[in-house]
């Protein structure tokens, strides 16, 4: 009989260190698995942020910001596209024909379109997607008016 039961604590003993081993093996995959999106979301995320102003009145949606040019000549363009999952508003600058100083320029530009309240709205500047941190102003508001303060 004490024989049999030793039999029985060892068979007892290597089911739970198999089902320990399975667990953790899963769980160890799942982390990992967890890491990598984490790593993957942060090399994908933008070194971009636009600071803009933004303004949903009567089915319209009024974008106003600034963004840093290498120039006082560039010219900045806007164009907003539209697909079923989203609206991207684009933002290019590019450098006009005339010799200019290179000083960093801060120049405000102003996109408006139709649309939803509830849609999906990303900015690319120069076809890089950037942050897009928005400052929401009330529909009783004059957008051209408000001013916006970003520490840092």
């Amino acid at each position: 009989m004490n024989n049999k039961f030793l039999w029985i604590i060892l068979l007892v003993v290597a089911i739970f260190s198999v089902s320990a081993y399975l667990y953790n093996k899963d769980k160890q995959k799942t982390l990992d698995e967890s890491r990598a999106q984490a790593i993957n979301n942060e090399i994908q995320r933008p070194s971009i942020t636009i600071n803009a102003k933004h303004q949903f009145k009567n089915g319209q949606h009024v974008f106003v910001a600034s963004i840093e040019l290498p120039n006082p000549c560039n010219k900045i363009t806007t164009e907003v596209t539209k697909d079923p999952n989203e609206t991207i508003i684009n933002v290019n600058y590019a450098s006009t024909s005339q010799v200019c100083t290179e000083v960093i320029t801060e120049k405000e530009f102003k996109v408006s379109f139709e649309g939803t309240a509830d849609e999906n709205i990303i900015a690319k500047l120069n076809g890089e997607l950037v942050n897009l941190n928005l400052f929401e102003i009330t529909s009783d508001q004059n957008i051209d008016e408000v001013k916006i303060y970003n520490k840092g």
